[in-house]
Parts: structure tokens; sequence; C-alpha cells
């Protein structure tokens, strides 16, 4: 059978058309299914940091004396995360002590304790890290050690993944409307196409091209009385839709950012409000210390100084979100003078002193350039970070090297710092992500090391306050990082 001309050209076009918007309807259904599974575990995941300290505490308070209060406490953790379905307390022995479920209706039964059945959260339950495994729901094994470093049991957290069959039916209804008008359309522009091979075609195709190059406000004018002028009016009625997309994109963008500014306050005010009990217990500990309480044997004595440890260490962190928090919320402002900056590096380094003992390592100095111009308490901050992650980072028994320096750049004047030491080699993929708040390259050393992820995106704040740049470099198990900020005063 012999098929036209016109009829080879409907077909073959009403083929390529419908083949481009299956594999689009496709991609953009696999990737929102991607995007929302992420969006649901690093939640999950961010729930479970901010909430475990205060659902584990409630639970040794008030778990046995004054159930109401822990369970007033898992209601009100609930209420933070839409994709949570259960909260159980496990001890290492695999019984359940809590069950958010079982008392979702406010029972709670002495009866006899279960054991845990889920054999993710069995092989997890004895590890002192958190351990994520996503399938058909998220779980979180979440161990809790106490200030003697004790693991006695573990959170485990279960998020429901049931928003991506919802959200996967939607698309699938969508890609289902999406072919039908494909194929539609199809037809009617392949109609239109073996018809017209003129001059409008070519107007059209112009017009697609402007589209393609981000013109959504030219209109096409084609007066024919004929399909292709419905083509045209199509054609401007696509292109306002996608004006009224973009509108609706750019809503979007504000929307995100009015949340990502509340995040922010959030961050501001919970850190703010950590920081009053941890002072006082600071208070009292330092006033055990004097034996202003009585006299301490040596075994009260050395669990003072566990919790004094831990206590600092908080308040470290909690100060890093404090300062990330008010740079967000309203900029740094700078105090820049004229000082010694070889001299802030010297007492820092005093400060870590035991720490470079401890692990045997070197410290080499090369300082070319002694003074700087700059905010001298904001540039302390970022070379104590910088300096901590080189010592913290570096392999036992290597040097660790700093110098200053004077570099030229676009025909203007730099301080240059530049910090190197052995260790792990950072993934060059990673190498601008590890400057983002909370980012951590490996959660296994993170945990090792300690720290939440917030020095280094301090460093870049506040260097690029200063209008300078900070940046590393790794390779072949050789880590540097570099800041430069303006030698001289900046007008």
């Amino acid at each position: 059978m012999k098929i036209s001309f016109k009829g080879k050209v409907i077909l073959l076009l009403s083929l390529i058309i419908m083949v481009v918007f299956t594999i689009m309807g496709i991609f953009m259904a696999l990737y929102r299914i991607n995007e929302l599974r992420s969006e649901i575990v690093n939640g999950a995941e961010m729930f479970v940091r901010l909430s475990f300290d205060k659902i584990a505490e409630s639970f040794l308070q008030y778990h046995k004396k004054a159930f109401f209060r822990f369970r007033s406490t898992i209601i009100g953790q609930k209420a933070f995360n839409r994709d949570l379905q259960n909260i159980q307390v496990i001890d290492l022995q695999g019984n359940i002590l809590y069950d958010m479920e079982m008392y979702e209706k406010g029972f709670h039964s002495s009866s006899e304790l279960q054991s845990v059945s889920d054999r993710f959260v069995l092989e997890n339950l004895k590890k002192m890290e958190i351990s994520i495994h996503t399938d058909n729901e998220v779980c979180i094994v979440a161990p809790y050690i106490d200030e003697y470093g004790v693991h006695n049991y573990s959170i485990v957290y279960y998020f429901s993944l049931k928003r991506l069959k919802t959200e996967l039916s939607e698309v699938v209804g969508s890609s289902i409307l999406m072919a039908v008008i494909t194929i539609l359309l199809s037809i009617i522009l392949s109609i239109i196409a073996s018809n017209r091979i003129t001059g409008h075609l070519r107007i059209l195709g112009e017009g697609a091209k402007r589209i393609a190059e981000g013109d959504f406000d030219q209109i096409i004018n084609i007066k024919t009385g004929d399909e292709f002028e419905e083509l045209a009016k199509a054609f401007n009625f696509m292109t306002e839709k996608i004006r009224a997309n973009i509108l609706q994109l750019n809503n979007l963008i504000k929307e995100l950012e009015e949340r990502d500014a509340q995040k922010t306050q959030f961050l501001a005010n919970i850190s703010h409000e950590l920081r009053t009990p941890l002072t006082a217990s600071l208070g009292y500990v330092d006033y055990l210390e004097k034996n202003k309480m009585g006299s301490l044997n040596p075994n009260q004595k050395h669990s003072l100084e566990i919790i004094r440890r831990n206590l600092e260490r908080l308040n470290k962190e909690i100060h890093s979100l404090l300062q990330i928090s008010k740079y967000t919320l309203e900029g740094i402002k700078l105090q820049p003078q004229t000082f010694l900056i070889t001299e802030l590096i010297d007492s820092i380094l005093s400060n870590f002193e035991p720490e470079i003992q401890s692990r045997g390592l070197g410290i080499r100095k090369t300082f070319l350039i002694k003074e700087v111009y700059g905010d001298k308490e904001n540039l302390y901050t970022v070379l104590e970070n910088l300096i901590n992650n080189s010592i913290k980072f570096a392999e036992v028994n290597t040097q660790v090297e700093l110098s200053t320096e004077k570099v030229t750049r676009d025909a203007k004047e730099y301080f240059q710092f530049k910090i190197l030491n052995h260790g792990t080699t950072i993934p060059e993929a990673q190498l601008q992500k590890i400057f983002e708040p909370f980012y951590q390259v490996d959660a296994t050393a993170a945990r090792k090391h300690g720290g939440i992820g917030l020095g280094l995106s301090i460093a870049r704040s506040i260097i690029e306050a200063h209008q300078g740049k900070i940046w590393a470099e790794s390779n072949e198990g050789i880590t540097v990082f570099y800041f430069i900020i303006p030698l001289r005063r900046v007008e």
C-alpha cells in the first residue's frame, strides 16, 4: 500500500512528538519522585537531629515517673514532621521500652515487654552512630550515649513514604492526560505542517527559537483564517501560560526564601533558649569544682570533668548556630583595623598545643606578611576554624604548614593565608559543598571528630564580608585551605 507524502509527514511528526513528550514525561516523573524521596529522607534526618536530645532526656526523666510528660513531649515533637509514623525506644537486648503507636490513644501498659522484629533495627541497634534505611519507609536508628559514653538504648524513628505513592498517582494521571494532549497536538501539528511547508512554518520556527532563547513576551501574528492562524493563537497561548508559570515559579521561590528565613530565625531562637540552661549548668559545675558544696573524691572530680567537657562542646556548637543565624538574618558588621595577624595565629596554636602534642604533629610557619587590615575578632574565628579543622583531620605524626603572603589578582593586592595538612583526600565534587551550612564530607568521620558542619560556612561568610574569597584544594592525601582578603582598606 502506497502512503502519500502528506501521510508520511503526519505519521513521522506524530511519532517524533509522541516519543519526545513521553521521554520528557517519564524523566519529569522520575525526577519528581526522587526529589520528593530525598526531601522526605533529608527532612527525617534533620528532624531526628533536632528532636533526639529532647526525646531522650524526656524519656530518662519522665517515662517511669511522669509518663504523661514524656507522652506530651512525643506529641509535641510529632507535630514538626508530617511524615513521622512511629517512635520506639529499644534497649540493646531488642526489648521495646516505648512504642508511640501503642500509646497513640493515651494508653500506657506495664505488661510484658515485646521484642523488636525489624531486621535492620536489630543489625544496627548496637552501633554507636546514626543508621538510616529506606525501603517502603524511612527507618532511622539513633543511639543514645550518656555523659559517661555508655550506650544503653536507641531511639528508632519510622517515617512514612506514602506521600510518594500519592505523588506517583498524580504524576501518572498527569502523564496520561499529557499523553492524550500530546497525541492530539502531534496530529494537528503534523497535518498543518504537511499542508503548509511555507513561510508560515518558518515564522513559527523563528517564534519557537525566540521562546527557547527566553523571549516569552513576543507574539506571533498570522492572519490566514486557517489552521496556521489557530496554531499561532495556540503558540501565543502557550507563551502566556509559560509567563504565568514563570510568575508562579517566582512566587514559589519567594515563598521558599521566606521559609528559609523562618528556619534561620527558628535556629536562632532555639539556640538562644538552649544557652540559658547551659550557662546555668556550667556555673554549677564550676561551683562544684571549687568545692563550694563540699569536698569531692577523685571519681566525682573525674565525672565533673566529663560533664564540663561535654557542656563546653555543646556550648561551642550552640555558639556556631547563633553565629550562622545572626549572619544570615543581620549580615556581618565589620570593625576593621590594622593588626598583627601572626599574633592571632600563635595564640590559636597555643590553645591547641595539647592536641598537637598528643597527635605528634609538627607545625611549620612561614610568615611573609604579618600585618593585615580587617575585623580582628571575626578573622580570629576564621583562623580558629581552619586551624582546628587541619589539626583535627591531620594524620598522626605528620606536619601542618601555615603561611601568609601577598598575592596580586586583577591588579589588586591581597593578603593570603594558607594552611596545609596530610590526611584524607576530599573528593573534588565536594570541595565547594564543604562551605555550605551543616554539610559533612563523611558522616562517619563527622561522628568520630564531632561538630555539626558550621565552621567553614561561618568562615566563608566572614571572608566574603571582607570582600575576599575562601577555597580548598585536595589531592593525594594533601588538603590545603586558602583565603584572601584585600591587603589595604577597600573604599
